[in-house]
């Protein structure tokens, strides 16, 4: 994965959700800034293409990021200890952090066996090579593979994006239907990539990643907020990540050494499991 690439994306996803109010609420001033970034985003890609996402990245701090970060700064004074300042902003939910502290986990455990992008080291921890599990049934890569990453740029952003969309999903339909939608999405991502290959439809590959785990969570919101649609807000959430999900497929065609398949798979997975999975009862 390009560094390059993800900040642009970052930039750009995080813009477009202001500017469709994804976020509230917003101001008219955080609106325009958004639009800013959005443009100075595209001049980017269109002028100066090998480093236009760290351009991007610099006007995104400038105008959002740090105007954010000394707003809630203020917001969260010492001596505002309010019970709803201390709800707002984001919050770890038990299982996401117990994800977190497995991923962390098996990423230290790879520098320690050899490093994080040592070709070898994945091979034998475990990535999703699909040519061993079709022709030598080893079929706990499929599980394996989704708690390994290439590199700390790999693991800071699949983590970082469950920080944000996890905590909010476990809090509806519990920590235990929560774990099972991620682990089964993420093993859904890999079993597409396996029969995509053993059909022909794809080369042979050797892939690590919870990617294809936060796509689930992605599409357990889709079939949930679905099946709850008159829900207040639901529809509006549904369009939110309708745009989420047309952002990261265009990150996949135009970034390097990044499986759509993986996420399509573990999407569609999730999906499927958001429309059978139960809101969390409140009694």
């Amino acid at each position: 994965m390009e560094l390059n690439h993800i900040l642009l994306f970052t930039a750009v996803a995080t813009s477009a959700l202001i500017l469709l109010q994804a976020f509230q609420p917003q101001t008219r001033g955080r609106r325009a800034r958004a639009a800013v970034v959005l443009i100075a985003s595209a001049l980017g890609w269109l002028l100066a293409r090998p480093i236009a996402g760290w351009l991007a990245a610099i006007v995104w701090c400038a105008l959002l990021v740090v105007p954010a970060f000394l707003r809630n700064r203020a917001r969260f004074h010492p001596f505002r200890q309010s019970g709803s300042d201390r709800q707002s902003g984001i919050t770890v939910s038990p299982v996401v952090l117990a994800l977190i502290i497995v991923n962390v986990a098996v990423f230290v455990l790879e520098l320690i066996a050899g490093g994080s992008t040592n070709p070898v080291t994945l091979h034998r921890l475990g990535e999703l090579d699909t040519s061993s599990v079709i022709f030598r049934h080893q079929y706990w890569r499929l599980l394996a593979a989704l708690f390994l990453h290439y590199g700390p740029i790999h693991i800071f952003f699949n983590l970082f994006a469950l920080l944000l969309l996890g905590p909010a999903l476990e809090r509806q339909i519990g920590g235990f239907f929560f774990a099972v939608c991620y682990l089964v999405s993420g093993i859904g991502s890999s079993i597409a990539i396996v029969l995509l290959t053993k059909l022909r439809l794809l080369e042979p590959v050797q892939l690590v990643g919870a990617s294809g785990c936060v796509m689930g969570v992605v599409g357990t919101w889709t079939g949930f907020l679905l099946r709850h649609r008159h829900a207040p807000l639901a529809r509006q959430r549904l369009r939110n990540i309708f745009v989420i999900v047309l952002l990261q497929l265009a990150f996949d065609l135009v970034t390097p050494r990044v499986s759509m398949s993986a996420h399509l798979g573990g999407l569609l997975t999730g999906f499927l499991l958001g429309l059978l999975v139960q809101a969390k009862s409140t009694q």
